[in-house]
């Protein structure tokens, strides 16, 4: 497949485009994102600050974590808008992301969590869990009071002439009272709804006292309203409905996949796959565990104390194995039975599979132009999508709740963790959905059109999980993007779109490392995996291998050249007796014979007939 010199400059000039709208309406999300304190040096802080309470650290496990505040970030882009958000975290000084240290024991109830901002490392929020028994002094309220004004005063530099009061809380234990105390900014109220009622969010400091110690402590916090909170339940509920309808179709592609398989278990086209995709499901599988692995801290974060570590550790692993398995399993099944679907849906695009690479090369400069094409394909998704987005929110309602994209943060190797799920979801989702989906669809609906709108829709709502609302609008952007790739895939093939999904996780997995403000390590590494498609372009572009098919003959194992033979000789036998070919061939298609085996089986004995 060779582009004219036309097409590259069209698919040039919408990745411009495309990058222009992005820039316009997408960058400023990142504008916040600041990660100048990094993970060794955050857990730092914190182990000197518990040392400095004569807190013996060694006798802790720790985990660490970056999170951000979510709730917070949601609510503030809902009620103010994006850059009213921006300006208020800047003139209050709030902190949207901070590095989460834990301290515990097992089987203990006490422990220590620690907030860390990761943009001054400060520590903004500190909970000490003490057990309910515990015994302490019971202080007089009022001195209670005091105690914790104090502390903040001298911590944070509040200045209590701007706060009112907010709340008091006293909490009885069998030996003791711990008293909580709050206090509220002067003139921070802010609505997220015109609706009477709805109730406003509130900035809060406070602190709770347990005897002579501060157990809890937060600079600031934004007190969101329970309406707010319950609207947003209900409508990830009805995504996560939607999500589960479309993995319904899903797994009933995979269970169609396999019976598939069965069905056609001598067909040529799935042994020559079979082992191709069972490598591409054993990558998935261990770059899975590689995953786990590199995100072993979340793990440990999560670990409930009142269990045993083990069975924790145990159980984890064993459902994250079978999950896994799962995945990999789907994979390989739907891809060795699109290679056959395909070519019965789409015989003369043989760019659409990995079939023609197969038996071909990898290493072209077609293959190089395609991957070249992939990075152009990105850019216009991206600008497609920020214009979506746009339309949406301005005449439909739309609300889109911006991520921050810094999740994967809390990994050992962050980049790690992008690449992993670039490479899982392009190559997965684009054999599940564009191969073996549009083959299937094309297949029992015969129209191209009608199979890219229904692909593409059950793909797109298989997104609806994310915070996008209403929760039908993210079946409608990614299916719209849906019904671009099935395009692309029918006219340029599969490997543009392999690489453009790739790059288009990869870069939403690392945007807030590139745009935003970050250590040299997470930008360098980061631009790293982002051009690895495009150092094996420049590769394949070097060896420049001729994008020709072998003859299919020199895969054929010896039963399958044996069983060539006896074809050969029977079709050979039917043509003396004025057999049609055409009918022929539909004739032994139907009869179970391999389509391709056929074919190979009537060019044999053409090429034999002009020889003799």
């Amino acid at each position: 497949m060779k582009l004219t010199f036309k097409t590259w400059i069209i698919f040039i000039i919408l990745a411009l485009v495309g990058v222009a709208i992005w820039y316009k309406l997408s960058l400023p999300e990142f504008s916040v994102v600041d990660l100048s304190i990094d993970k060794n040096l955050a857990f730092k802080k914190a182990d000197g600050f518990l040392k400095a309470r004569n807190v013996d650290t060694s006798k802790y496990s720790k985990a660490i974590i970056f999170n951000a505040d979510y709730n917070v970030d949601r609510y503030l882009q809902k009620a103010v808008g994006f850059k009213k958000e921006e300006s208020f975290l800047r003139q209050q000084g709030y902190d949207l992301f901070f590095w989460l240290i834990r301290f515990y024991q097992e089987n203990q109830k006490e422990e220590y969590n620690i907030w860390i901002s990761s943009k001054s490392g400060e520590i903004i929020h500190f909970h000490h869990a003490i057990e309910d028994t515990a015994l302490r002094p019971t202080p007089d309220k009022e001195i209670a009071k005091n105690k914790v004004q104090e502390f903040l005063t001298q911590n944070f530099k509040i200045n209590f002439e701007e706060f009112d009061f907010h709340a008091e809380r006293a909490e009885k234990f069998e030996k003791r009272i711990d008293y909580s105390f709050s206090w509220e900014k002067e003139n921070i109220c802010i609505p997220w709804s015109k609706l009477k009622d709805s109730g406003c969010a509130k900035l809060l400091t406070g602190a709770t006292i347990s005897g002579n110690e501060i157990v809890e402590f937060y600079r600031l916090r934004l007190d969101i309203p329970e309406k707010f909170n319950r609207l947003i339940q209900n409508q990830m509920s009805i995504g996560q409905l939607i999500t589960s309808i479309a993995m319904f179709f899903y797994l009933v592609w995979v269970a169609w996949a396999i019976i598939i398989i069965v069905r056609r278990r001598n067909s040529f086209l799935m042994h020559l796959s079979k082992r191709f995709f069972i490598l591409i499901g054993l990558s998935i599988l261990v770059l899975n565990i590689i995953s786990a692995v590199n995100d072993f801290q979340d793990i440990l974060y999560s670990y409930s104390t009142g269990s045993s570590f083990k069975a924790y550790i145990g159980y984890y692993i064993i459902s994250l194995i079978v999950s896994f398995l799962f995945a990999s399993l789907t994979i390989v099944m739907s891809g060795i039975a699109a290679e056959s679907l395909r070519y019965d849906a789409f015989q003369k695009k043989k760019y659409c599979s990995f079939f023609h690479y197969l038996i071909s090369t990898f290493y072209s400069r077609e293959v190089a132009q395609s991957i070249f094409l992939g990075y152009l394909v990105f850019l216009i998704v991206m600008g497609v999508q920020s214009f979506l987005f746009y339309l949406g929110q301005r005449f439909l309602g739309v609300w889109v709740e911006h991520s921050r994209l810094t999740q994967l943060s809390s990994a050992y190797i962050p980049f790690l963790g992008a690449l992993i799920l670039g490479y899982n979801a392009s190559l997965s989702e684009e054999i599940v959905f564009r191969i073996f989906g549009l083959s299937w669809a094309k297949t029992y609906l015969k129209n191209s059109f009608l199979a890219a709108i229904v692909v593409s829709l059950i793909w797109g709502f298989g997104h609806s999980q994310y915070p996008i609302f209403p929760t039908w609008f993210r079946g409608i952007e990614v299916g719209t993007i849906g019904l671009l790739f099935a395009f692309l895939f029918l006219r340029y093939g599969i490997i543009c779109l392999i690489v453009a999904h790739y790059l288009f996780d990869v870069f939403w997995g690392v945007a807030g490392y590139l745009i935003g403000k970050s250590n040299n390590y997470l930008f360098y590494s980061s631009l790293f995996i982002l051009v690895l498609p495009l150092v094996f372009a420049i590769v394949a572009y070097i060896i420049n291998q001729p994008d020709t098919e072998k003859k299919i003959s020199f895969k054929l194992s010896s039963h399958q050249k044996y069983n060539l033979e006896i074809l050969i000789t029977y079709i050979y036998e039917k043509l003396q007796q004025g057999a049609n070919i055409n009918n022929l061939k539909n004739e032994l298609i139907l009869h179970g014979w391999d389509d391709i085996l056929v074919e190979l089986a009537i060019k044999e004995l053409t090429l034999r007939r002009e020889i003799n």
